[in-house]
């Protein structure tokens, strides 16, 4: 997620006002900081190759030089299922370069079939890494002992350009979400070694007193952070990774007349025949790239409902054992 401390600052620098980069993502970041302290969150993460749903805890260029880095990192990987919590420090070394201590989790269940309680205890002799109450991961040492200024905390959705660490983009994935359905926070005393709890945002609405939403990207990420990809739904934090170009894109695997889609304007409805017999993940998207309709059929004949979708031009996706196919349609 990170390179050199010095590469950072010139790709923020360029990214914020020239990012261009394939796909769209989210990252909302606190107005505050905090030093030690305990930091428990209810989330659905996201599966996906290429993917990462996190939380994590940074401070860095504190006074714009001599440079100081900091960050706590929860990162689940939306490849294989989602079944893998990456938990990672990240502390500069006198020279400046970035140093870590990734740890990978590994769970016999996925991440983003339900939403898990995560938690991070962050002290002066030791930070620990919790799922659902169970401590998963401790560390102590040089690492921790770097963590000794206040930090910000995040929630971000992104995309890692590392092939070998997060897999192959699964763009058939997208959009992908990330759901927070609340965050507490607890102080440390460092007299009596004991955590407070301060307060707990449970995302009826979103905050701006305490977040803000983030429009940059930087080096190694394949989406740029935008504001609309943040959301309150149901009572709940989202953040979304989208592909601007999914309704005007064609999969390299594309196969002629490998399915028809004819809109009938007095059901209202676009009524699929597929080639061939399969379990297909069907979605209708506008032509910005928004799902408007997405469910899994087991049949050749099958028909989105569109009672609801204004007239205009759609684009009709499905997919089937990593293949997948498009087409538009102009519903009137």
């Amino acid at each position: 997620m990170k390179k050199t401390i010095a590469t950072l600052i010139a790709l923020l620098f360029i990214t914020i006002i020239f990012a261009q980069k394939p796909f769209k993502g989210a990252e909302v970041f606190s107005k505050n900081k905090v030093l030690y302290g305990k930091f428990e969150m209810r989330m659905k993460m996201i599966k996906g190759g290429g993917m990462l749903s996190t939380f994590y805890t940074i401070e860095h260029f504190p006074d714009g030089s001599d440079p100081h880095w900091s960050e706590i990192d929860i990162e689940v990987l939306g490849r294989n299922n989602a079944q893998i919590m990456s938990t990672n420090l990240f502390i500069n070394s006198s020279n400046g370069s970035l140093l870590s201590t990734e740890e990978q989790i590994f769970m016999d269940y996925s991440l983003a079939d339900d939403f898990h309680v995560y938690a991070i205890e962050w002290t002066p002799t030791y930070i620990a890494w919790f799922i659902d109450g169970k401590e998963v991961r401790r560390k102590t040492g040089a690492f921790v002992t770097h963590m000794n200024i206040p930090q910000g905390y995040r929630f971000n959705a992104w995309i890692s350009s590392s092939i070998p660490w997060v897999g192959a983009i699964d763009r058939s994935a997208m959009p992908a979400k990330q759901s927070v359905d609340w965050l507490e926070y607890s102080s440390y005393n460092t007299t009596t070694q004991t955590f407070t709890k301060e307060w707990r945002d449970d995302f009826n609405n979103f905050d701006t007193s305490r977040w803000s939403k983030a429009q940059w990207t930087f080096g190694g990420n394949q989406v740029d952070f935008v504001p609309q990809n943040v959301t309150i739904e149901d009572g709940k934090l989202v953040l979304a990774i989208t592909d601007p170009n999914a309704a005007l894109s064609v999969s390299e695997e594309i196969i002629p007349d490998f399915f028809s889609a004819r809109y009938f304007s007095k059901s209202k409805e676009i009524q699929i025949i597929v080639a061939e017999s399969g379990n297909y993940k069907t979605k209708l998207y506008d032509i910005t790239g928004k799902v408007l309709f997405s469910k899994e059929f087991n049949s050749r004949n099958f028909t989105i409902p569109c009672s609801t979708i204004k007239t205009g031009l759609y684009i009709v996706s499905i997919s089937n054992k990593g293949k997948l196919f498009r087409k538009k349609i102009v519903i009137n």
